[in-house]
């Protein structure tokens, strides 16, 4: 897309906001890259000025249907009699055991062979269950890997055995990407970039705000892209930004930095970035107990049910609901394109939808868990 289009969808995207408060809700929004997206026009400080409605950040149309083309493919006809492996970092965390479970329904559903397994957040074990895939000779190979270097080699020894391979979530590093056939998922780094500018429209550019942040697993590449995209948002306005506290898979630590927190900074922490829902809710919890929670503004994504309740009920400002089994279905889609056409799209952007007060009456229960 052209920095013209970026420009003019963003100014877009600002003057729909009343249009869509009018309406009584907001519309689902869709997230496709824009590494050259210029930012919008910084917000007045908060104590100058109320902040802009709490619109979630508005879609990029064009962008969103280039990011997902349609397809015609027959999927059931191209899969059938297939064997799809599938290896994850981690299928314990409530996101990613979804995209395991989807793919466990779709895969046999199509008449095809779903092996899968689980490295338990141990990133060498993922190129050895790759390798056992690719021994076993499957048809396509799907990896959903948190360290994009180290894909880089495993990628290359399935080109090499001629089994197509399919990221899931996660892109390889760029010295891999000639052996994938496509990509599947959200653009991470895009996506928390615009919860931060929605953070500084909402909250005022230069409030010189301070942000505790709590993400998840350090060297997992989904956790380091989202970091980076809020991080440079944030590099747009004052804000002082807190080092990361990594609470891995467990809501029980998240809650516990979040204390930590409390008892350090007490009542100048204004804003919680939360890097996934489960995690963010402990931070919550937290800041209930605490008696702050009329203080401290939180964010957040994944788009989990009790994230979902959160925010009607006030203790959440916005959460990003990133669908696993839109994923799932997308993989699917880029497997059948490529065993019938043998070429496939290498990025299929899957669709994100921001939630916060505006629209929220529309999607509490509707998580995937």
């Amino acid at each position: 897309m052209k920095n013209l289009k970026r420009i003019a969808a963003l100014l877009l995207a600002l003057s729909l906001v009343f249009a869509l408060t009018a309406c009584g809700s907001s519309a689902p929004a869709s997230s496709a890259p824009a590494e050259d997206a210029a930012p919008a026009a910084d917000a007045a400080p908060a104590e100058d000025a109320a902040p802009a409605e709490d619109a979630a950040p508005a879609e990029d149309a064009a962008s969103a249907a280039e990011a997902a083309p349609a397809s015609d493919v027959d999927v059931n006809a191209a899969l059938a009699g297939k064997t799809i492996g599938y290896v994850t970092i981690n299928s314990a965390s409530p996101w990613s055991g979804c995209i395991d479970s989807a793919l466990g329904e779709l895969i046999p559903a199509a008449g095809a062979t779903y092996r899968n397994l689980d490295a338990q957040t141990d990133t060498a074990k993922v190129a050895e269950y790759c390798q056992q895939m690719i021994d076993a000779n499957v048809d396509a190979l799907i990896i959903f890997g948190g360290d994009p270097n180290a894909n880089a080699d495993i990628v290359k020894t399935a080109d090499e055995a001629g089994i197509p391979v399919f990221m899931a979530a996660l892109d390889v590093a760029e010295a891999g990407r000639q052996y994938v056939k496509a990509c599947v998922g959200p653009d991470q780094e895009q996506m928390c970039y615009d919860i931060g500018k929605y953070i500084l429209d909402q909250n005022g550019a230069d409030a010189g705000l301070k942000v505790v942040q709590i993400s998840g697993v350090p060297f997992l590449d989904d956790y380091i892209q989202r970091e980076a995209g809020f991080k440079r948002a944030m590099e747009e306005g004052n804000y002082e930004l807190m080092e990361p506290d990594y609470a891995y898979s467990s809501r029980t630590d998240a809650k516990a930095f979040m204390e930590n927190h409390i008892q350090a900074e007490g009542d100048s922490i204004d804003i919680v970035m939360g890097y996934d829902d489960d995690l963010t809710m402990g931070a919550i919890a937290a800041i209930e107990e605490a008696g702050l929670s009329d203080k401290i503004k939180v964010y957040s994504l994944t788009g989990q049910n009790d994230a979902i309740q959160a925010v009607a009920d006030g203790k959440l400002e916005l959460t990003v609901m990133n669908r696993a089994d839109n994923i799932a279905k997308e993989l699917c889609v880029a497997m059948a394109e490529w065993f019938t056409n043998g070429s496939t799209e290498y990025y299929h952007y899957t669709e994100l939808t921001y939630i916060n007060k505006d629209n929220v009456q529309e999607y509490i229960g509707k998580g995937e868990f």
